[in-house]
């Protein structure tokens, strides 16, 4: 039954998206990016819905130089054949001074000495996190730019490093993002790292591109327009402040004006990958906080997918518990996170029959990328490649049996997520979506 499902989406001809009438082309200024802004934390290629950014150079045939193509390649400190090692040194009392922090809910930075492959460099720390805060296990957000805004070490302002206490495969944001990177949709790198804490190892975390300005110029040839986290605090551009754009999209009340406003093709798309995962912490699932706004200077506002550490919702409390148990099935149109609200523009937008039409063209899109035999091989390389760290890591979550029952757990979920999604597009008549 299942294969006869999976066989069937997988027969389904791909969809392609004509280019939007009077579409807006291929772009933050500089900023200090001193808030972390993990969803967990107060602190996301350029897309046409299905191919990777195509904002391009001109080539010059007389001189024949590169043609420039957009998203820029992944810095090496996010190398998926690497697993890097980061070594935290602390001064006297800094570490201490590190974990009162952690006891008082503050994330305040800390002087530290940052190396890497012998390289070493004077950074801050801080500790990151908001429902993944654990004193058991801190997690961290170095900065090489909050006293020299122009700091930066291998092209980065700041490392993050996230090890929740709901991803036992400390792989989540590491499967997902790729399905993004596949549908020529925005995405962060991610690899896997060792923190070395005062010549002791400390643990295995998740290594992750944060968005922000160096983010826009990999990912965009025009990076200079307005970035939002959450979709409301500008990150960029801070000094002009202007806001015009976002004041009218909130102001919004029809497709048409929000289609004037948004690459709404890039939107559903992303909201469709979204769905297809599910994110189920994310902006598809109602969560306002869990997504980046980029304002492109010529195709309108672009969705920054972030923060995707509670995708396929195969996580456990302490007490076996699943997290999100409806994750697998999750409707792609109608679920919505059970503390928060649908958000209002996604509403609008998706009861509009050719809007929700192009959704579903687009999960359709996403089903195809999302093969359960390619994950499921990303994930046992990668598991392969991280064992003996999680194994040694004096802090982890649980056990080693209990990360490698999760591991076998998420091998399963792409399986039984993609035969839900083959039988909810096989089952039709989800448009105009019904909120």
């Amino acid at each position: 039954m299942l294969l006869l499902a999976f066989a069937c989406v997988s027969s389904t001809p791909v969809v392609s998206r004509p280019p939007k009438e009077g579409g807006r082309d291929s772009g933050a200024s500089d900023t200090d990016d001193t808030v972390d802004t993990d969803t967990e934390d107060t602190d996301t290629v350029d897309t046409d819905t299905d191919t990777v950014d195509t904002d391009t150079a001109t080539e010059d045939t007389d001189t024949e130089e590169p043609v420039e193509t957009w998203p820029k390649a992944c810095p090496d400190l996010y190398d998926p054949d690497t697993v890097p090692t980061f070594e935290l040194q602390f001064r006297d009392g800094e570490l201490q001074a590190l974990r009162a922090d952690c006891a008082a809910g503050s994330q305040e930075y800390h002087p530290v000495a940052f190396t890497y492959d012998g390289e070493t460099v004077d950074a801050m720390v801080r500790l990151k996190g908001n429902w993944s805060w654990s004193c058991d296990k801190l997690q961290f957000v170095v900065s090489f730019n909050e006293e020299d805004p122009s700091g930066r070490f291998h092209g980065q302002r700041k490392v993050m490093l996230d090890a929740p206490w709901y991803d036992r495969t400390l792989m989540h944001e590491r499967i997902a993002f790729p399905l993004f990177e596949q549908r020529g949709l925005p995405y962060s790198c991610v690899n896997n790292a060792k923190v070395v804490v005062n010549g002791d190892y400390y643990g295995l975390y998740a290594n992750i591109e944060r968005i922000d300005k160096e983010y826009l110029e990999r990912h965009f040839e025009e990076p200079d327009g307005n970035l939002y986290q959450g979709g409301t605090e500008l990150k960029t551009n801070e000094d002009v402040g202007d806001t015009t754009n976002l004041v009218a999209l909130q102001a919004a009340t029809t497709v048409e004006e929000i289609a004037a406003l948004m690459d709404l093709d890039q939107a559903v798309a992303e909201w469709a990958t979204e769905a297809m995962l599910p994110a189920m912490d994310n902006y598809w699932a109602g969560v306002e906080i869990n997504y980046y706004l980029y304002d492109h200077p010529t195709r309108g506002f672009v969705y920054l997918p972030y923060d995707l550490d509670l995708s396929f919702g195969d996580a456990a409390y302490t007490n076996g518990d699943p997290v999100w148990p409806d994750a697998v099935a999750s409707d792609p149109i109608l679920y919505e996170h059970s503390g928060w609200q649908k958000e209002a523009l996604v509403e609008r937008v998706l009861s509009d029959r050719a809007w929700c039409e192009r959704f579903v063209e687009e999960l359709v899109l996403s089903r195809a990328a999302y093969s359960p035999e390619d994950m499921q091989g990303r994930l046992d390389a990668w598991e392969a490649q991280i064992a003996e760290a999680v194994e040694d890591d004096p802090n982890k979550v649980g056990s080693m049996a209990d990360h490698e029952a999760a591991v076998a757990e998420l091998r399963a979920f792409f399986v039984e997520r993609a035969a839900y999604v083959d039988d909810w597009l096989a089952s039709g008549d989800h448009c105009p979506a019904r909120f």
